[in-house]
């Protein structure tokens, strides 16, 4: 955690730049190259920066996960670290934390996604059973967005297609009134 003390006096552009590139790199690890260069940039050598980068890595994590405001961020951070190093980081790390959360929520592993839903009453016109002319039925069309099996691979989509009738359409819209329900009187 000393590490992030190297970075008192740098640039608040670098530091920020720096603080993206650090939860950009949270799962594959900043590469050696990517590291001397900012090791450059800072004026450090690249066995600095890897060590600032696992120090910013806790802060960002404890902020993004404690759900911490920037006086809480502030208390991650050394104690020796300058007052305007410490306001730097926490209002960085803050400004950043909205974007974060969300990229953090869009990628965990969660059941497919709806993405659209469309639907049509559909009355059969012609059939070789009596019994099923002219009864209504509906037809349903959901665009599903599937979880992402590989870290890097984009989410694929697919649609699902079924045909209710309509005491299943009164079945499930039932249902979905008690969810409906359930989920009021939760918040």
């Amino acid at each position: 955690m000393a590490a992030i003390l190297l970075l008192e006096g740098k640039e608040e552009k670098a530091v920020q730049r720096l603080l993206r590139d650090t939860f950009r790199y949270r799962i594959d690890k900043m590469s050696e190259k990517k590291c001397s260069a900012w090791g450059e940039e800072l004026g450090i050598d690249g066995g600095s920066v890897r060590e600032i980068v696992e120090a910013l890595e806790e802060v960002i994590t404890g902020t993004l996960y404690g759900d911490l405001d920037r006086n809480g961020t502030v208390k991650l951070l050394p104690k020796k670290a300058s007052k305007e190093l410490k306001i730097l980081l926490a209002n960085s790390i803050a400004d950043f934390l909205p974007s974060w959360r969300e990229s953090c929520v869009n990628n965990i592993v969660s059941p497919p996604k709806l993405l659209d839903f469309d639907w049509r009453v559909d009355i059969a016109s012609s059939s070789n059973v009596l019994s099923r002319m002219l009864v209504p039925s509906v037809l349903v069309e959901m665009t599903l967005q599937d979880e992402a099996t590989h870290h890097r691979e984009m989410a694929g989509t697919r649609n699902v297609q079924f045909e209710l009738s309509k005491e299943a359409l009164g079945t499930l819209v039932k249902s979905l009134g008690k969810i409906r329900d359930q989920l009021a009187n939760i918040s």
